[in-house]
């Protein structure tokens, strides 16, 4: 046990004594199955079947109520009617249970009335101080413990398998799904958790105990919205500190995902990139897939890290090994290199030289042999490109003497080995219950296969990713001066600027008018040409309403500008009061245009942007997005993320832009974000004239909602 007083997510899967509420005989019910499981895969505990109509339950004494007990019991699983929780919970408290599983549905998540009972149900169990895992979920287990307190019909599975693996998910019934498709697999857990409504314990507390488990290797997060930032945070990161690796997948990626979300679990969803970016800097790897995420969770507690991000492919068939290449070629990481060792090997048996690792044993000349398709397995693992091994099985000799040695060699190189058995039951049947035994799993899809690797890589990258990527600096006391002064609402082009300027991002030199007079002063000392803009809170875009004038040489041009600018606005935004125009420095020799932002997401916290800017931004949505603050090192390689890339490093002759410029700016915007927290709510700074290397680059026009503080 431990030293400090046990968790209530460490009770429950560590229970020694259960009470199964509305416990049955008939597996069709929830209480049947739930009290089933548990005997069924060996609970060692005391159990106490509650049956007001039974005697006995699968031979156990069976009592009318929980407060009929001997004793209170650790747990209490509870599957009653909606109508009888309270009641029940109220048994529960006053037997001193700790934890009470609620798989009851028709809660928060089926309307107002579902949600009053659901509120009733908490209140009940913090005046006790007991807690409450669900309600609308499908429990928990503790495969090392011998613990199954979950009612899915998956767990009628002859044993639960024993892995390393932790899970911890909001979706019930998607878990255990993952959990069959994982056990047929041959794939093993420590422990699995639903979390259900989160109307008390919550995915964070899921995380966390599974960041603590000794007997948790890797950790799988299936999220439909975070509850508590911070925790989640936090506990992201014990977990990095901890060398476990972390997969995660977010439903909510679409407005349809995000409102099915809501409906499943009366959960709130944020921005999907949001989500993506926050897990990018928390070290997480996503994916799009549950039941393919486990199958990641589960290569990366086996191997962790690859050496390389070169895959070498196997295959007995050249059009498996040919469309694998193909596969590769549009994927994160490449065809192992080789080396002079395996060069060489290769070169005894292919009719030609080969220095990429996509290998087809049918084209040896001595195809099939058993002892030679074995060394260059192991010759190719060995070469210094070469982080996993992948062989695709398809009908062809020795196909179960080449199983057992692709499982062999990843065991004995530590390097990531995949099995995609693509010859069906012509595989012998030893070979998957060998795979099973053992926790090797074997695949059947390629597209599993890739994406395993894809995770594998990707966790690479998160470990050799620099500590230098998240900014340290705090925010300067200019900043706080700046945002003391805003109103809620739009804010114009002035007061975000002088946001950026706080920061000390560089922006246009540039004053407010009132009239045509202050104007020409304004521009006299700007220096001509000049760019004049109508400034008008709630005006949002400029050019459209004609509030824009480029390039005014003189003093005609700017009063003339002035003028026009105000019969624009008055006819475009009524509604809009000027209140005066912006004489600005008509910003020139610029090589490129970009777009910087940052955005505020309730559950995801402050994350900043950097585009192609002008119109490109919202044509091409050629946008790369990360948790903020980050530092200019990491908004660099932001910037270099982009298609359109190789207009800022000097395509056909052109001057390269002044990318460390330009990844000074993101930089600066990412601390303003962090700091300004809710309060900044979007920023949109486009365009950024970025002039050529060593020249710098300029911010030129600005636009910010500014909330009210929380």
């Amino acid at each position: 046990m431990p030293v400090n007083e046990p968790t209530a997510m460490y009770r429950m899967l560590h229970a020694e004594s259960i009470a199964v509420i509305g416990a049955s005989e008939d597996r069709n019910k929830f209480g049947g199955r739930l009290i089933y499981n548990l005997i069924h895969h060996g609970f060692k505990g005391t159990l106490y079947p509650i049956n007001p109509k039974r005697e006995t339950i699968f031979d156990l004494k069976a009592y009318p109520n929980i407060t009929a007990l001997p004793s209170g019991p650790d747990v209490a699983a509870v599957a009653v009617p909606a109508k009888a929780l309270s009641e029940t919970l109220r048994g529960c408290a006053k037997m001193g249970v700790k934890v009470a599983i609620v798989i009851t549905s028709q809660m928060a998540e089926s309307g107002e009335e579902g949600a009053k009972l659901q509120d009733e149900a908490v209140a009940i169990a913090r005046e006790a101080g007991m807690r409450i895992l669900g309600p609308n979920c499908l429990g928990a287990l503790n495969a090392q413990a011998d613990v199954c307190l979950s009612p899915s019909v998956t767990m009628s599975v002859d044993k639960l398998p024993k892995g390393r693996v932790g899970v911890a998910s909001q979706s019930g019934a998607l878990q255990t799904a993952m959990f069959i498709r994982a056990f047929d697999a041959g794939v093993g857990f420590s422990s699995c958790i639903t979390v259900g409504n989160q109307a008390d314990l919550e995915l964070s507390d899921g995380f966390e105990y599974l960041v603590d488990d000794p007997d948790t290797d890797a950790i799988f997060v299936y999220v439909e919205g975070i509850k508590d930032l911070e925790r989640f945070r936090t506990a992201a990161q014990k977990a990095r500190a901890a060398n476990k690796p972390v997969v995660a997948v977010k439903a909510g990626r679409t407005e349809e995902g995000a409102a099915m979300a809501n409906s499943h679990t009366a959960s709130l969803t944020g921005s999907y990139d949001a989500f993506v970016a926050l897990c990018e800097s928390l070290g997480i790897v996503v994916t799009d897939q549950p039941d393919t995420a486990v199958l990641c969770a589960d290569a990366l507690a086996r191997w962790g890290a690859p050496k390389a991000e070169g895959v070498a492919v196997f295959s007995g068939s050249g059009g498996a090994a040919a469309l694998a290449a193909d596969a590769i070629a549009e994927s994160s990481f490449h065809a192992s290199k080789l080396s002079g060792p395996a060069i060489d090997h290769l070169g005894e048996h292919l009719p030609h030289r080969k220095e990429t690792a996509i290998i087809d044993f049918g084209g040896y000349r001595s195809p099939f042999v058993e002892d030679v398709m074995i060394e260059s397995m192991e010759t190719v693992a060995d070469d210094p490109d070469t982080g996993a091994l992948l062989m695709i099985m398809t009908p062809q000799p020795c196909m179960e003497q080449l199983a057992a040695a692709i499982r062999s060699i990843g065991t004995d190189k530590g390097v990531p080995a995949l099995l995609c058995n693509k010859s069906g039951s012509l595989v012998d049947e030893q070979v998957n219950k060998d795979a099973k035994e053992l926790g090797y799993p074997i695949y059947t899809s390629l597209d599993d296969c890739y994406r395993v690797i894809e995770a594998l890589m990707a966790y690479k990258r998160i470990l050799e990713s620099a500590e230098g990527d998240i900014a340290t600096e705090p925010a300067t006391p200019e900043i706080n001066a700046a945002a003391r002064v805003l109103a809620p609402g739009l804010l114009t082009e002035p007061e975000a600027k002088g946001l950026l300027a706080a920061a000390g991002a560089p922006v246009t030199r540039e004053q407010m008018a009132m009239s045509p007079d202050d104007a020409v002063a304004a521009a006299r000392e700007i220096g001509f040409p000049v760019v004049m803009k109508g400034v008008a809170r709630g005006l949002i875009h400029k050019s459209d309403a004609g509030a824009v004038k480029l390039n005014l040489a003189d003093v005609a041009a700017v009063r003339s500008a002035f003028a026009e600018i105000e019969v624009a606005i008055a006819e475009a935004a009524p509604d809009a009061e000027l209140a005066g125009c912006l004489v600005q420095e008509m910003a020139t020799g610029g090589v490129a245009e970009a777009f910087i932002g940052a955005s505020w997401d309730p559950q995801h916290g402050p994350a900043v942007l950097v585009g192609a800017g002008g119109v490109f931004v919202e044509v091409l949505k050629d946008v790369q997005m990360a948790a903020a603050p980050v530092s200019p090192k990491k908004a660099r390689t932001m910037i270099e993320g982009l298609k359109l890339w190789p207009l800022f490093a000097g395509p056909r002759g052109r001057p390269k832009a002044d990318v460390d410029a330009l990844a000074d700016i993101v930089h600066r915007v990412s601390v303003l974000a962090a700091h300004l927290g809710p309060q900044l709510g979007e920023l949109d700074v486009n365009p950024v004239i970025v002039r050529a290397e060593g020249e710098g680059a300029l911010c030129v026009d600005a636009r910010a909602v500014w909330n009210a503080p929380q």
